[in-house]
């Protein structure tokens, strides 16, 4: 599994933790389960309760239980999700997240915020966007406003990470919500690459995510 630790700053990084198989994996590589010894000044666990799921306060305190085994500390928020004229729920809740790692990086005088994205959304992130004819994917590093973000895990498979936390008997928490097919990136996952995997390609993914490194 390759982690890419190049483009990680020598600071101090927020790592971005919904609780789910991605991030709790980025978690546990980054503080090396809790034995980096400088991990308890290097790393901050940042979690975001969107409180659109029953389940999310469940999770809110995984996450905060998740950062107190790993000897790090722990920046969470119980978040207000409301929607701005002719905009989605999925982007009030992204704007809610930025408008929180915005305020971290500040207070918490962070270099960078650590992210899960791994190869998988990759694929999908190209097969979104060919409509708009890109072949931009998800870059390792990027910037919104004053936030910097850091993808060390672009190079890891969803099912690599999972392999992961099983191998060492972690837990994660899956989303409910990304089983709904109505959402373009879950259509994308659950329908769309299976379908070109079993019919175009089966090495779609890795294809997908070498194509989109031609576009960074």
């Amino acid at each position: 599994m390759k982690i890419d630790r190049s483009i990680l700053p020598s600071g101090r990084i927020g790592i971005a933790v919904s609780g789910g198989s991605d991030s709790v994996a980025l978690a546990f590589l980054l503080t090396k389960g809790g034995k980096k010894k400088n991990a308890a000044d290097r790393f901050v666990i940042l979690h975001v309760d969107h409180g659109l799921r029953k389940e999310s306060k469940e999770e809110y305190r995984f996450v905060k239980a998740l950062a107190a085994r790993l000897g790090v500390k722990f920046k969470g928020t119980h978040a207000k999700v409301e929607k701005a004229p002719g905009e989605s729920l999925e982007m009030a809740a992204r704007r809610v997240r930025l408008e929180f790692f915005e305020k971290c990086m500040r207070e918490k005088k962070l270099d960078a915020i650590a992210t899960g994205h791994h190869m998988d959304d990759v694929a999908e992130t190209m097969l979104m966007k060919i409509k708009r004819i890109s072949t931009s994917g998800i870059k390792p590093k990027s910037e919104v406003g004053s936030i910097k973000f850091v993808r060390p895990l672009l190079g890891c498979r969803d099912s690599e990470l999972k392999d992961y936390l099983l191998k060492y008997k972690e837990e994660w928490r899956e989303d409910a919500s990304n089983d709904d097919t109505s959402i373009e990136r879950n259509k994308v996952r659950h329908v769309v690459i299976p379908f070109l995997k079993e019919n175009l390609d089966p090495n779609l993914v890795e294809h997908l995510y070498r194509l989109s490194l031609r576009g960074n």
